[in-house]
């Protein structure tokens, strides 16, 4: 998200090539800002939110906030029954009060397979699932973010699917490729950002990174 807040991203492409983008001058600011931020408090340079468990953490109340989707604070509420009712919900802030912190907006991939024997049947069920109708009342019934922007007042009256909704606003996307999946799978971002908060160099680290990145995306064209 820094990244995007920057103008930066993490891989373009030209010319029907990609290239990573962490060792651009906007992605480099995105992770100066990182190291200051992650320096205020004391998480664990070398983990993530997995390692501990941050919802666990704060319902130990040893944190006061973290960065999650509504359900996040439900966990919190069960490991904690005091906390029930206590939490509140705001989206990441942005660069400026007019808009939100850049964030990722992804999900599950819905698809007919070609050797389906009811495709017409299929493509109508996921047409439907798509509109406006299904999509607020999925909404509503799962706290997710429906598929428009224009369709958020519909969890106006869940304060954390709203704060997220508000958020999505200013979402992106990771790289439309097919091949990002590989890069996830080798998750070199991760290994970059450990190793900046660890006292490697930033623009070394970057580089690398990129690197990976480039190989990766351009390893099936």
């Amino acid at each position: 998200g820094f990244v995007w807040d920057e103008g930066g991203d993490l891989a373009v492409e030209s010319g029907g090539k990609w290239k990573g983008g962490l060792d651009s001058p906007e992605a480099l600011r995105a992770m100066d800002f990182y190291q200051d931020l992650q320096a205020l408090g004391k998480g664990p340079k070398d983990s993530d939110e997995a390692q501990p468990p941050q919802a666990e953490v704060m319902a130990k109340e040893q944190i006061a906030q973290i960065i999650a989707v509504p359900g996040g604070a439900k966990v919190v509420e069960e490991k904690n029954p005091e906390l029930k009712g206590k939490l509140g919900f705001f989206t990441i802030p942005g660069k400026s009060a007019e808009q939100p912190g850049a964030v990722f907006t992804g999900g599950s991939d819905l698809i007919v397979p070609a050797v389906a024997k009811h495709q017409e049947e299929a493509f109508t069920f996921l047409r439907e699932l798509a509109g406006d109708a299904w999509q607020k009342k999925l909404a509503v019934a799962m706290s997710y973010v429906p598929n428009k922007t224009t369709l958020a007042s519909a969890v106006s009256g869940d304060p954390g699917t709203a704060a997220m909704a508000a958020g999505a606003a200013n979402g992106h996307a990771t790289p439309n490729t097919p091949e990002w999946a590989a890069v996830e799978a080798k998750n070199p971002i991760k290994e970059y950002m450990t190793a900046v908060l660890t006292g490697k160099d930033a623009a070394a680290e970057a580089a690398k990174a990129s690197g990976t990145i480039t190989d990766t995306l351009n390893s099936g064209s």
